[in-house]
């Protein structure tokens, strides 16, 4: 069965995408993070029955992330202001790396002060309402095992492996929070682990 993969942000998609290119016959279609709705613009009726898959994170994991590679200029994309691919990064990211290379701050000072709405992940929401297979990036290996198996692919291909990591990423992202940002966390943040039954601190 042919199979498509949808990439969310921070959720391990560029090791997912080039494993999928170098060792399943892949072809990249549309941007990097295209979503379900856009699929469906241009889908025939026979891609619609692909089997479909994705990853979430722990949210309080993915600030922590994004922290991180805005205060160290992940890859240059900061600095240079735009992607590899030419594409201006948003106006709102470079807003924020902008404040981590003026202001000396911790991540639980940065937290608070961007971190204010209850949290989205925007389009990519609709994308994991449609999947068929919700791979977690705290379980990566064997959740993309299961998300292959369950289209006969079961063995002769090498481990996953990672790619584009964060730069000094803590192993445990919890160290990054005070407990005012914790509280913070809980109020914006609740309702997205409660829906893909994170823990909630």
């Amino acid at each position: 069965m042919p199979i498509l993969f949808f990439s969310v942000p921070r959720t391990a998609s560029t090791a997912i995408s080039q494993y999928l290119v170098a060792h399943l016959e892949g072809i990249q279609q549309g941007k990097k993070h295209s979503s379900y709705q856009q699929f469906l613009s241009s889908a025939t009726s026979e891609e619609r029955l692909y089997f479909t898959f994705a990853g979430v994170r722990h949210p309080m994991d993915s600030a922590v992330s994004e922290y991180l590679k805005k205060r160290h200029d992940h890859n240059g994309k900061f600095s240079r202001g735009h992607l590899k691919n030419g594409r201006p990064i948003h106006p709102e990211a470079m807003e924020r790396y902008r404040y981590l290379q003026q202001k000396d701050v911790s991540f639980s000072d940065y937290f608070l002060k961007f971190h204010t709405k209850p949290y989205g992940l925007g389009f990519h929401e609709q994308t994991l309402r449609h999947m068929d297979h919700i791979i977690r990036y705290e379980h990566l290996d064997t959740d993309f095992e299961r998300a292959l198996s369950k289209v006969g692919i079961t063995s002769g291909y090498p481990p996953l492996g990672r790619v584009n990591p964060t730069r000094k990423k803590a192993t445990e992202y919890l160290a990054f929070y005070t407990p005012e940002a914790v509280e913070r966390a809980r109020e914006i943040f609740g309702f997205f682990m409660n829906q893909y039954g994170y823990h909630i601190p």
